[in-house]
């Protein structure tokens, strides 16, 4: 039990940094100032687009979305199957 807590809870903070990064990220690629100097109006319009372009991420990772990727094959040297080692 307190193990599933500690684990939800942790997964929280990981969402609520990275929306903040989102954020901030966002603040300066649509304003050019950081996050903090913006108003509140500026900062209302930020929160809404952002939380558009996610919802819109969510919304299209479903589980046959993912289940269609193919997993990556190997880069580089790679040692061929029945080969000595």
């Amino acid at each position: 039990m307190a193990e599933e807590i500690f684990s939800e809870n942790l997964m929280r903070m990981i969402g609520a940094e990275l929306h903040f990064l989102n954020c901030v990220t966002a603040a300066r690629e649509m304003f050019g100032r950081g996050y903090f100097s913006l108003g509140e109006t500026e900062k209302a319009a930020l929160h809404q687009v952002v939380l558009a372009q996610i919802a819109a991420n969510y919304q299209v990772l479903t589980p046959s979305f993912l289940a269609a990727q193919q997993a990556q094959q190997p880069v580089g040297f790679v040692h061929p199957k029945g080969a000595p080692a």
